[in-house]
């Protein structure tokens, strides 16, 4: 699946270039809110079941609309989910069809109770006087053709979603429909089979509820929306409960037994995220997949999340992310990010974190700034040598009789430019010193550059013949 984020709509005769900013799911519909490139008009597109509906330019939502409740009740997903990229690469979305033909289309797709449903996602658009004239008519011409089941459900519809429109409670008072009225006390399971739309809409209702949740994946087995089956797996994750641990393994066989949909890792990385406490599972084979799709960044981001301690059982992990990471990308993250470590990591582990990470900091933001990033590290590990190291230079290097020293410890941190300075320094005090020509000869040797080592090569052997 290849990930699209930017969508291009021919509208009103222009070319609208629209940008998601957050997804809504529930009750079957996704609601993808988008907006221009100067983010000064917002669009929400429609989509029922996954399949694209229309969109609209919406500058005001009314406020007991079912858009209204979508966005309000609706699980959310931000707009780097793959749900997103899922939507728009398995619709052509170039326009926003026009609500009279979109509804002669939707009739001729869908069952009347599915299209009734479908038009309620409009009453921000229409006017609601309009939406009920147009299912009344379903409603009727339905029990013309004797199906009173389906006329009842259709009159449920109504009255659940317009409770204060008289017409449909009214009517469904009548004896003819009242053989009906018991399914709705019956058990979800039986509900589910006779109208798994209102079962559905029910469940969605009721999430937290175990047996809803579970009539919910059923539902959406059966029909193949495996996209809203994951998301409703990831939700159930999200909110920490005593089912996590099926949840999780529900989530991944799902995705086990769908090897096409791509977005794994990310779906997981969503969940983890968004989750107040961590799922070892899901923690251990997120940062697994994260390494072995070479995301050593977004590795990083998922170990330092809500600057929580780095963990023994973590620590390795965090030494092969900076190892395998950019410097240039994780320098301005540590910026951030302190990587408070857990007490139970030794001075001796936390030696070889240092290791990697000191050498970084000081060619990429110098002396003073690593010092000071270093601070609560020196409470924390007074005797590891690499930091006491740090300190003697933070101390050295505002006095010019110790450049020697400074340099050799320079040296010792990788910073050859840095130690060529020192050497420099000191060379200018005192131009017959022989130590820090020999450095010089080293470091530029080192650096590549051969021509100026050779003249203190040569400069090295002038001084030991007149001496």
């Amino acid at each position: 699946m290849t990930k699209m984020t930017s969508i291009n709509i021919q509208h009103d005769k222009h070319s609208l270039l629209l940008e998601p900013t957050g997804l809504y799911t529930y009750q079957g519909f996704q609601v993808l809110e988008a907006q221009n490139q100067d983010q000064t008009d917002c669009y929400y597109l429609l989509f029922y079941k996954t399949a694209y509906l229309t969109g609209k330019h919406t500058i005001k939502i009314k406020r007991s609309s079912r858009l209204s409740s979508i966005l309000q009740k609706g699980i959310t997903l931000p707009p780097t989910h793959p749900f997103v990229s899922y939507l728009l690469t398995h619709n052509r979305i170039h326009t926003f069809p026009a609500l009279n033909p979109l509804w002669e289309k939707v009739q001729k797709k869908y069952s009347p109770l599915e299209a009734a449903n479908i038009l309620t996602i409009f009453d921000t658009y229409m006017k609601k006087e309009k939406i009920i004239k147009a299912i009344k008519e379903l409603a009727l011409k339905l029990r013309r053709d004797g199906q009173l089941l389906h006329t009842y459900q259709m009159l449920r519809l109504l009255s659940d979603l317009y409770p204060s429109h008289p017409w449909a409670p009214d009517m469904s008072k009548s004896l003819q429909y009242q053989s009906y009225q018991s399914l709705y006390q019956s058990n979800l399971a039986t509900l589910a089979v006779k109208d798994p739309l209102y079962a559905e809409q029910y469940c969605y209702e009721h999430l937290e509820d175990k047996t809803c949740l579970t009539t919910l994946h059923q539902l959406m087995e059966k029909e193949g929306r495996i996209m809203e089956l994951l998301c409703l797996y990831a939700h159930s994750l999200i909110h920490d409960s005593p089912c996590d641990d099926l949840n999780y393994k529900q989530l991944t066989a799902l995705i086990t037994e769908n090897p096409g949909l791509e977005g794994k890792t990310d779906i997981l990385a969503h969940v983890a995220q968004a989750r107040a406490v961590p799922h070892d599972r899901l923690w251990k084979d997120l940062l697994t997949l994260l390494k072995n799709e070479g995301r050593y960044e977004d590795a990083l981001l998922l170990l330092t999340k809500n600057n929580s301690q780095i963990s023994t059982k973590n620590f390795p992990y965090l030494l092969e992310i900076l190892t395998h990471l950019d410097p240039s990308k994780y320098v301005n993250m540590l910026e951030k990010l302190r990587l408070p470590l857990s007490d139970s990591i030794s001075p001796k582990e936390a030696q070889s974190f240092f290791q990697v990470v000191i050498p970084i900091l000081l060619k990429e933001k110098g002396l003073e700034y690593t010092n000071e990033w270093l601070m609560p590290y020196y409470i924390q590990y007074p005797t590891v040598p690499i930091l006491l190291k740090i300190k003697k230079m933070a101390v050295l290097k505002d006095d010019p009789d110790q450049m020697y020293a400074l340099g050799e410890l320079y040296y010792q941190m990788k910073q050859l430019n840095e130690a060529v300075e020192c050497f420099n320094w000191e060379l200018e005090l005192d131009p017959t010193d022989t130590r820090s020509i020999k450095w010089l000869t080293k470091l530029y040797l080192e650096l590549g550059m051969i021509e100026e080592s050779k003249s203190y090569q040569y400069m090295y052997h002038n001084l030991q013949k007149g001496s």
